[in-house]
């Protein structure tokens, strides 16, 4: 990791005005002519400034780009990775030579007609530091028709590892990182071969005990596919191996386009958020649904099902979009042509949400977004991909709107930087100040306010790279080591 030294001297205050409800701004293209066919993003701090940016991939054409965010709801497009990858399914932005800088870790499915699911590959592109991204690095091209991928750690290590499903071959694999991006095949690599046609991978640890299990989620689109979890015996067994649940989380389905472990009731014991997409006339056109599936207690699961214009759920994600501390959730639309593409459900609490609320029709086939603090005002904005229009857009949520037009500076600062035990803070003016504190992924990690005259421990963080908010107004980098 680079050392640079991070001088804070300056800043500016920012007023911030309080809408009395979530208001979501008209679409703002941030690129309209992304490549064929964008399916894929995430979001992140690409290079050596604070503001978040975006990195897609397109399954037609093949492309890697990113964008250079200004912290604004503004992004400049950058040159495009240089790649080998055939139908690029999946991505993520995620360290993964343990430099503190966020890499890129890409999938390609492989063809969708002759020599179905070939070639296919794992790969990841190193980040020096700037949103330079080196030559490609093969993880895998052993199996056919790879497409979930997930990035954490899996086994005993503190690197991130990387689990991918393959549906031409009908297993799920991960593969154990020594923490310098070299990759190899544990013992016990295969989390199951047992699935018709896996397709979806999501990890977290849904049984408490320190290691993280897998939902895998099956699309064979023959109404017959499956959502299972997978136990992973690293604790206390002391090596990695998964076994899947006597019970099934679900069956019957049309294809599941996405699944993943969330907590929706607040009751600390995670849920599965699960979608299931609409196949056309392949299928019967039969409609799509959102489902939230819930342990029972009694070894099964109940099922809500939520009301939803979208008739082609495609992506649903669990994110705080009004700031009431409870997480809400957001919807995406496969559909072709005219009707809703994202929407949300108000999270109420207890696990009751309200109808949706339309955040934006005018795209089509929006399959894939990211949702992050983009302008850098204090609520999270939406970044989409319309996979029928190869555009790149931004909708900005108004709940907080940053102004300037009462702008005062101060000479302050904050030290040391990088640092290992604490941070220290000099020039406010203020007796406590509200302290936010997001990792290089945008993931919110401290939230409080504290006494300007004492110095914050940041012991606990993991080392690498954080943002830090203060007041809503000054917003700057630090290294914990």
């Amino acid at each position: 990791m680079k050392k640079t030294l991070l001088t804070l001297l300056s800043t500016i205050c920012i007023a911030v005005v309080v809408h009395s409800q979530t208001n979501w701004a008209a679409k703002a293209t941030i690129d309209g002519a992304t490549g064929n066919n964008p399916y894929t993003i995430a979001s992140g701090l690409i290079d050596a400034d604070s503001n978040l940016d975006i990195v897609i991939g397109t399954d037609a054409d093949h492309i890697i780009v990113w964008y250079k965010g200004n912290a604004d709801g503004t992004f400049v497009k950058q040159t495009a990775v240089t790649n080998t990858l055939t139908n690029i399914t999946g991505l993520k932005l995620v360290d993964l030579n343990s430099d503190g800088d966020l890499d890129i870790l890409a999938v390609g499915f492989g063809s969708y007609g002759a020599g179905y699911g070939t070639p296919s590959a794992l790969v990841w592109f190193e980040n020096d530091g700037n949103g330079v991204f080196g030559a490609e690095q093969l993880i895998t091209n052993a199996y056919d028709g790879m497409s979930g991928l997930f990035a954490g750690t899996i086994d005993a290590g503190a690197t991130v590892d990387v689990a991918v499903t393959s549906i031409v071959d009908g297993e799920v694999l991960w593969f154990s990182n020594d923490g310098a991006g070299n990759f190899s095949v544990p013992t016990n690599s295969s989390i199951d071969i047992t699935l018709n046609s896996p397709s979806v991978i999501n990890m977290k640890d849904i049984d408490n005990d320190g290691d993280l299990d897998a939902i895998i989620a099956t699309a064979a689109y023959s109404g017959s596919d499956v959502v299972e979890i997978f136990r992973n015996d690293l604790v206390p067994g002391g090596t990695v191996l998964f076994t899947k649940d006597v019970t099934s989380v679900a069956t019957g389905l049309i294809g599941v386009f996405n699944a993943n472990f969330e907590d929706l009731d607040g009751d600390s014991n995670l849920d599965i958020l699960v979608t299931e997409v609409s196949c056309g006339s392949f299928c019967g056109n039969v409609p799509g649904n959102l489902y939230w599936y819930e342990e029972d207690g009694a070894g099964g699961y109940t099922t809500t099902m939520f009301t939803t214009s979208i008739v082609n759920p495609a992506v649903a994600q669990s994110k705080d979009l009004d700031d009431d501390g409870l997480k809400d959730i957001v919807l995406s639309s496969g559909s072709s042509g005219v009707g809703n593409d994202l929407v949300w459900f108000k999270n109420n609490g207890a696990g009751s949400y309200g109808s949706e609320t339309v955040i934006d029709n005018t795209q089509s086939q929006s399959f894939v977004y990211t949702v992050a603090d983009f302008d850098n005002d204090g609520d999270l904005d939406i970044s989409s991909c319309a996979y029928n229009d190869d555009d790149l857009n931004y909708f900005e949520n108004e709940k907080y709107v940053l102004s300037v037009s009462n702008i005062e500076t101060e000479e302050f600062s904050m030290f040391p930087n990088p640092t290992t035990n604490v941070l220290n803070f000099e020039g406010f003016d203020n007796v406590t100040i509200k302290m936010v504190i997001y990792d290089i992924l945008g993931k919110k990690v401290f939230d409080k306010s504290i006494d300007a005259n004492i110095s914050l421990d940041v012991s606990h963080l993991n080392n690498g790279m954080y943002v830090i908010k203060i007041d809503n107004g000054f917003i700057s980098k630090f290294i914990k080591e």
